[in-house]
């Protein structure tokens, strides 16, 4: 039996239409979401009556929930003006602790090592620094390849010239990935290949600052549009950007907490050094049932406390897409009574096995002002009323970010 089968079978066992009922649609979902229509359709017929039992049992929530319906849409044309009141306190701070930090990671054995080898020494820009980054050679070959070669490492251009697999003839299921980079000087094609038993998706990754992050100097704050925060550059084993990896990820650790491992290693090819007092970025997770996100801030104990709310309230404006407006409380207690009562509801042994009628308006708002003599109803409509705006404050607090605005990450510097 396939799944839409089984969806009318169900329907017509619960006297709903399987395409038009929108109580029918929300049980449907919800039977899928906690897995029982995966589970009916993998026993067979044998699936069928537990299906049964367990759509009657969640049908008077789904018959609520189905009456609540989405929020209409707000319409937003851009993302809220960002107009923060700093001093230059927090940047002057963090620009101080880079310096210290520059100190004594330029001191460090192995940051010596790698500017020596790779770099001649010295740093190089950050056009030159990208360049190297980017650069499909360095993510392949060794410094001691260039240095065999005479090519520079800083300076040298390199680019795919040809990506293909090739089958081992003794082992079919066995193949290698073959490329060919053009490197200038000299100007020739080199071929690399993954080392044996690496599969290009598991290679690690450099992590870098993107030069297409949006920074805001004057008003001494940055703004990123997550994804496009750092290059993600995947690096064979042994390759100089390799080393750079495993040193920058040294470098972020118990040396030099402030910094992140992208930092660590702008600092390792440019002498850049300034850690973030503040980061402030957000986590959306939607679904039919449920909007959820969280807004995560990561602050050095001494930023001004205005500081932090000012960066708070942006974040929750930009994430809302308006300014946030609290519930009633007496909203969210009908909800969560109703829910509860629901609850119990699915647990008993009367409630499961048999379909019943989801309780009327009357019937929970009875409940209701049994349990809460000092905030009785006398309206049904009152009480499903604040039950539908319980439920949306609840399930639907935000819509997921128009596509036009990625998830934002903001920071000081």
């Amino acid at each position: 039996m396939s799944e839409e089968q089984l969806r009318k079978w169900l329907a017509k066992q619960l006297q709903k239409d399987p395409e038009k009922d929108p109580v029918m649609a929300e049980l449907w979902d919800e039977l899928k979401t906690f897995g029982h229509v995966e589970e009916a359709l993998k026993v067979g017929t044998a699936g069928k009556s537990d299906l049964l039992e367990m759509a009657k049992a969640l049908l008077p929530h789904a018959e609520l929930m189905a009456g609540v319906g989405p929020t209409p849409k707000r319409e937003q044309k851009k993302p809220p003006e960002l107009a923060l009141r700093l001093t230059g306190y927090e940047e002057k701070r963090a620009k101080a602790l880079g310096e210290f930090l520059a100190f004594r990671a330029s001191a460090h054995t192995l940051v010596q090592r790698f500017r020596e080898e790779a770099l001649g020494g010295g740093l190089v820009g950050p056009k030159q620094a990208r360049a190297l980054v980017h650069s499909p050679a360095a993510s392949r070959f060794s410094t001691d390849w260039f240095k065999d070669r005479s090519i520079p490492i800083v300076g040298h251009t390199a680019s795919f010239y040809k990506h293909y697999p090739v089958v081992d003839e003794n082992d079919p299921d066995s193949f290698v990935v073959f490329e060919d980079i053009a490197v200038d000087p000299p100007g020739e094609l080199f071929r690399t290949h993954l080392p044996l038993g690496v599969a290009y998706e598991d290679l690690p990754y450099l992590r870098y600052p993107n030069e297409t992050s949006k920074t805001r100097s004057g008003n001494h704050y940055s703004a990123h549009w997550s994804d496009q925060e750092y290059v993600h550059v995947p690096v064979y084993p042994g390759s100089i950007l390799d080393d750079l990896r495993q040193l920058s990820r040294r470098l972020a650790g118990d040396p030099f907490p402030p910094w992140e491992d992208a930092q660590a290693a702008q600092f390792v090819l440019t002498g850049e050094a300034v850690p973030r007092a503040l980061t402030a970025q957000y986590d959306s997770n939607t679904s039919e049932h449920l909007t959820y996100g969280k807004i995560i801030l990561t602050i050095e104990p001494w930023v001004p406390t205005r500081t932090v709310v000012q960066f708070y309230n942006y974040m929750q404006a930009y994430m809302l897409g308006r300014k946030p407006r609290a519930p009633s409380l007496r909203n969210l207690d009908v909800f969560s009574f109703v829910a509860e009562q629901l609850r119990d509801e699915l647990h008993s042994e009367a409630g499961r096995g048999k379909a019943r009628e989801r309780p009327s308006w009357s019937e929970l708002m009875e409940s209701w002002n049994w349990a809460n003599p000092k905030h009785r109803y006398s309206s049904e409509s009152q009480f499903s009323r604040d039950f539908q705006r319980g439920a949306h404050a609840v399930t639907d607090p935000y819509y997921e970010e128009v596509p036009d605005w990625p998830p934002l990450k903001l920071s000081i510097p």
